[in-house]
């Protein structure tokens, strides 16, 4: 049972360092106005690798572009069609980069409360 329960503990903590933060600077206003040009960048987690952030982009090309600096680790992501339809497509690109929640203004939010706050 002693061991069960080091495994349960050990799958949580590894599940809890799995979840990546990816970081919006600014204050809402400047959001805001980022959002109305239809201009976002997110500060992608450490980990993040260049190929795959290109890999993932290249399926929402419909909807937004990405720049990615891998040496800052911004991903600027320019709307296509700057609808809240759209922007709710960009919680695709990062979840298939291991992004789960956004810190911002001194809070985090997942991914949907981000999106239901500040792009919609």
């Amino acid at each position: 049972m002693k061991k069960l329960m080091i495994l349960f503990a050990v799958s949580l903590f590894s599940l809890g360092l799995s979840a990546q933060n990816a970081k919006v600077e600014g204050n809402k206003e400047a959001l805001k106005k980022n959002v109305e040009k239809g201009v976002i960048e997110f500060i992608m987690p450490e980990n993040t690798q260049a190929a795959e952030i290109e890999k993932s982009a290249q399926y929402y090309v419909d909807y937004f572009t990405v720049q990615y600096n891998p040496t800052t680790r911004v991903a600027k992501i320019t709307m296509v069609d700057n609808t809240p339809e759209s922007r709710r497509v960009i919680n695709r690109l990062l979840l298939s980069n291991g992004v789960r929640t956004i810190e911002f203004d001194g809070q985090k939010y997942s991914i949907s409360d981000f999106y239901s706050n500040f792009l919609e």
